[in-house]
């Protein structure tokens, strides 16, 4: 008789009552010591049978009979018997059914995967659709596609599995991870028995393979179905499928990611290009610092929210800070009128106005006071300076010293390199979105300042020619000035050199008639006048003449307070005339030069005799000699103060301007002369003047020259 169970079992062939009658193909009889342990009865005791059924000359199926008893009943044998034949029917329609219904499964799936993959799909949403077809169409009870791991790309891992395989994921997950690698290994499908007590007891994995080039595999985990014939053949042709839509997904990524990089160096390259001849337009430091900023935090998704520029002092050793802007006083860039669209004509412009908006901002006077030692622990803008490199870090806690100066943000730092030289550095910040820096953003920065660094170089290096050229002019105009002058003093010399003569008979003749004519008449008065008149011509003359003429020093030991008393001495009438209080301070030690003491009493004579005309009376004039320094040198200085009120300050350069006087009677020849003389003797003049209280001449000469 049948047992009233059903279920799956697995008898090897020649094992037990059934695995002898399919092996043999005939009627088996046994007891349950002849059983296989897959073979279960009705009772632990009784007779046993096995008949194959079979379809033509192969086996379908085999019956197996139990019956508590000691003997089968012939009667229920030959029933059995009977039945085979129809039992034979029924199950080769059911195996033809069970085959067209997988067929029908395979070509749905095979069908769905077509009209998945007919357009280009990324990667991530493809491969698990795909999984998900394989689980969903009941070819696998658990699916898992693992890509290959390729440089520094970590493979990615897509699964799908039935409710009733979740529990066995982990363990799935690590039996792929092995089945997968080994069939990557060898590059064929391989197929595994699994100990699990689920539905997913056997595995199924295929290399997704495509022009050669292994993606990764794809395994299937169900049950003994899935190592049937036909079956290792389906997941071939899905992972083929799968292999070239994902191929085809990486090309479209691939181009996608190409063309977007390509884009992206074009804008920038435009944008480049366009900053470059902004700088070139311009030859004006201050304008090129503003364009420079501007540049990089203008627009309405700046590269950066602020931007600070320090040039390197190389005196001074340290980072001057010029201007500081951020993204909220920096205009949009505007194009100059008729600048067009054309990129290789186009260039930005600032207006007069902006610049100085942007010089009076609060962040920009603050990078304005700002020096940074050149030391490259102090800030990394040293660093980037000293090191040529740009900076960045995370966080920065201020500039300097001041910790207060930058909000705590990343902060980069790029040296502005021009021709081998360091000129300064730009820094910038997102201290108001507090967005991240990007490396796209550093890579900018890097190109930008590599440009602004030399197109400051050249603004710096043409002012500086600008400068040179406009020192060259004023020497050639002080040149032909002296040419001038020299020329004028020749004809002066000669011209006095004639009048003298003239003028000492005129002189002679009128102090004649003047000694024959009576006193204090009209007549005596007049030939007094000329007399008087002949004596200071003749001093003008004899002024000018010493003036134009080349002076011989004679040199001497002099003593320099007895050359100033002396000065004194003779100009005491006016001293006491103007009632002027003296004060004198002279060493004890004698002060002694070499020099020619005529002519540096002649030096001291015209400048106290200038402070006293410039006093009124009961003034005070103070004259103090005292040891002093000169180029290093051991040197004498006199320094001559008086109370007349002071120079004033629009004839202040011209004192020592031949012939330039504010006196009546002046001739202007007084201090060139003094001056000449010292400066013949090695010396220098310093005048400090005190608006409204006086004037102070120093005089300094080395003891040695």
């Amino acid at each position: 008789m049948l047992s009233g169970a059903s279920r799956s079992c697995l008898i090897p062939y020649g094992q037990g009552c059934a695995g002898r009658a399919a092996a043999d193909l005939r009627e088996v009889y046994g007891t349950s010591v002849d059983l296989h342990p897959e073979e279960r009865g009705s009772g632990e005791s009784g007779q046993f049978a096995a008949i194959p059924i079979l379809d033509g000359t192969g086996l379908t199926a085999v019956l197996a009979l139990a019956c508590p008893d000691p003997v089968l009943p012939s009667e229920s044998v030959a029933l059995c018997r009977q039945l085979v034949p129809i039992f034979s029917l029924t199950l080769s329609g059911l195996a033809a059914e069970q085959e067209a219904h997988k067929a029908r499964r395979d070509l749905a799936l095979i069908s769905s995967l077509g009209r998945l993959i007919e357009a280009p799909t990324p990667a991530a949403t493809l491969l698990p659709q795909v999984v998900k077809l394989c689980t969903g169409s009941g070819v696998a009870g658990c699916a898992v596609i693992r890509l290959a791991a390729k440089g520094r790309v970590r493979g990615r891992v897509f699964k799908g599995c039935h409710s009733s395989a979740r529990r066995e994921l982990t363990a799935l997950l690590e039996f792929e991870q092995r089945l997968s690698a080994r069939t990557l290994a060898a590059g064929a499908t391989r197929t595994d028995k699994l100990a699990l007590p689920g539905a997913c007891r056997y595995a199924l994995c295929t290399p997704l393979t495509c022009n050669g080039q292994e993606l990764g595999a794809l395994t299937l985990f169900g049950g003994a179905d899935l190592v049937s014939a036909g079956q290792a053949d389906l997941a071939e042709t899905v992972a083929r499928l799968v292999a070239g839509a994902l191929t085809e997904a990486i090309c479209e990524e691939r181009v996608a990611s190409f063309d977007t990089e390509n884009e992206k160096k074009l804008k920038e390259l435009s944008l480049l290009y366009r900053l470059s001849n902004t700088m070139l337009s311009t030859i004006k430091l201050n304008k090129l610092i503003h364009l420079t900023l501007t540049a990089l935090t203008s627009g309405p998704t700046p590269f950066f929210d602020r931007a600070m520029l320090f040039l390197a002092n190389e005196r001074s050793g340290s980072l001057v800070g010029m201007l500081g802007v951020t993204s909220e006083n920096a205009p949009v860039l505007s194009m100059p009128a008729g600048g067009g669209d054309d990129l290789l004509s186009s260039r930005w412009d600032i207006t007069e106005d902006e610049m100085a908006a942007q010089r009076e901002s609060e962040f920009s006077r603050q990078v304005q006071g700002k020096r940074l030692e050149l030391d490259p622990t102090l800030n990394i803008a040293s660093q980037a300076v000293l090191e040529r490199r740009l900076i960045y870090i995370p966080e920065e806690t201020g500039i300097g010293s001041d910790a207060s100066a930058v909000s705590r943000t990343a902060l980069a730092a790029s040296p502005l390199i021009a021709h081998g030289q360091t000129v300064g550095v730009v820094l910038v910040d997102n201290a108001l979105t507090l967005s991240p820096i990007t490396q796209e953003h550093l890579r900018f920065l890097q190109l930008f300042t590599n440009q602004a660094g030399m197109a400051i170089e050249n603004s710096m290096l043409y002012n500086r020619i600008e400068d040179a050229h406009r020192q060259l002019s004023e020497a050639q105009e002080n040149l032909l000035q002296k040419e001038r002058l020299a020329a004028i003093g020749e004809m002066a010399a000669g011209i006095a050199h004639e009048l003298k003569g003239p003028l000492v008979s005129i002189g002679g003749f009128a102090g004649r008639l003047a000694r024959k004519l009576p006193a204090e008449s009209d007549e005596w008065a007049s030939a007094d006048l000329i007399v008087r008149e002949v004596v200071r011509l003749e001093g003008i003359l004899s002024e000018i003449l010493l003036f134009s003429k080349k002076t011989t020093i004679c040199y001497t030991r002099c003593n320099i307070v007895d050359i100033v008393k002396e000065s004194l001495a003779i100009t005491a009438p006016t001293v006491e005339e103007k009632q002027i209080e003296i004060n004198a301070r002279f060493p004890r030690q004698r002060q002694v030069l070499l020099g020619d003491c005529q002519q540096l009493k002649q030096v001291f004579i015209n400048i106290i005799q200038n402070s006293l005309e410039a006093m009124a009376p009961g003034g005070q004039l103070s004259i103090q000699v005292h040891p002093a320094e000169l180029d290093g040198k051991d040197a004498i200085a006199v320094k001559i103060v008086d109370t007349g009120g002071g120079i004033p300050l629009e004839q202040l350069n011209n004192i020592f301007t031949p012939f330039f006087t504010t006196k009546v009677s002046g001739t202007g020849l007084g201090l060139p002369i003094a001056n000449r003389i010292i400066t013949n003797h090695g010396g220098k003049i310093h005048v400090t003047n005190h608006p409204g209280l006086g004037a102070e001449f120093r005089i300094v000469l080395p003891k040695h020259w």
